[in-house]
Formats: C-alpha cells, sequence, structure tokens
C-alpha cells in the first residue's frame, strides 16, 4: 500500500511538461529586496473562519488581515528574480545552474523542491 497517493482529481505531469510549466508569483504577495541584497516576502496568512470569528469576538474592531514574512537566501532571492512570467521551470533551472556552478541535475532537484514549497505556502502559481 502507498501512503502518498496521487489525488483522484490531480493531473500528474510529466518531466518534459512539468519544465515547460511558467511559474508566476502570486497576486496576493509583495516582496522587497533588503540591503544585504536577500528577498523579503510578505503574503496573508490563512486562517480558517472559526479563528478569524474567534478573533473577531477577543478584538473588537480589529479586521487586519494577517500576514506571514518570509526572508529567502541569496539562491533563493536568485531564483525569486527569475520568475517573471515568461520564463519557464527548464529555464529557469538552466540560469541557476550557470549563476552558482552547480550541475544540471542538482539544480533542477534545487529550483523544483524550492518551486514546490513556495507552491505549498501558496506564493507562486505554475501555469
Amino acid at each position: 500500500m502507498k501512503l502518498f497517493r496521487p489525488k483522484p482529481h490531480q493531473q500528474q505531469l510529466t518531466r518534459p511538461e512539468a519544465l515547460a510549466c511558467v511559474p508566476i508569483v502570486s497576486p496576493t504577495v509583495s516582496w522587497e529586496r533588503l540591503d544585504n541584497g536577500d528577498i523579503l516576502i510578505e503574503y496573508p496568512l490563512a486562517i480558517k473562519p472559526f479563528f478569524i470569528q474567534l478573533a473577531k469576538r477577543f478584538q473588537k474592531g480589529a479586521e487586519e488581515r494577517a500576514t506571514k514574512k518570509l526572508q529567502l537566501d541569496n539562491m533563493g532571492s536568485a531564483v525569486w528574480q527569475m520568475i517573471d512570467g515568461k520564463n519557464n521551470v527548464k529555464k529557469i533551472v538552466t540560469l541557476f545552474a550557470k549563476e552558482t556552478g552547480v550541475t544540471l541535475p542538482e539544480a533542477e532537484r534545487s529550483v523544483t523542491a524550492f518551486f514546490r514549497d513556495l507552491g505549498k505556502r501558496g506564493l507562486i502559481i505554475i501555469r
């Protein structure tokens, strides 16, 4: 028995199809470059409706949306800046490999894992 089966409604992409996808920064995300060159991303925190109602009761009048911040290191910042809505994953992997001097397979593993994490947080959309 497999522990992690794909959900029936999820379509599995082949490797070439996945590398041809184009990542886009989510419109709910704001980001800025810090003085040291790192990227600081601010994104809305997903809160269940029950907790929103609970917060409204205890914080009268506080309607402010909770956000979370994520600071990327040099490598993550370099990849983040390559996400422009035009570059596909394969091109980003190739550029990342050239910039950092790592092999293409290693760059592909790193970049795809990074995109997977960003996608889980809702920071990027893959089309």
